[in-house]
């Protein structure tokens, strides 16, 4: 019976390890068509030309990004029109990975 058990340890240790840790991130080009299509998308919707700042240098985490565009299509026009820089820090704590 021990053996059977270490058996299905040893298996079950096997198979974790066999994730696609690539299935959580975003590469440099998708998360950049996201926040840049979020900005075009707020700049129409609120008619300004606002440009992107900075891009994510490498891939990124996928619950990042999404965070990212879901906090520039929450926000409102005259936030996003003020003078300053409107960018969320949800866009601006993006980790990334070389």
């Amino acid at each position: 019976m021990r053996f059977v058990a270490r058996i299905l340890i040893c298996l079950s240790l096997f198979f974790v390890g066999c994730t696609n840790p690539d299935a959580t991130f975003y590469s440099f080009s998708e998360a950049s068509t996201r926040i840049i299509t979020a900005y075009a998308a707020k700049d129409s919707a609120c008619g300004t030309n606002r440009s992107v700042l900075s891009l994510v240098p490498g891939r990124s985490k996928r619950k990042d990004v999404d965070a990212c565009v879901a906090s520039i299509a929450v926000l409102s026009c005259s936030f996003w029109s003020q003078t300053g820089d409107p960018v969320p820090y949800a866009c601006k704590a993006i980790e990334f990975r070389l």
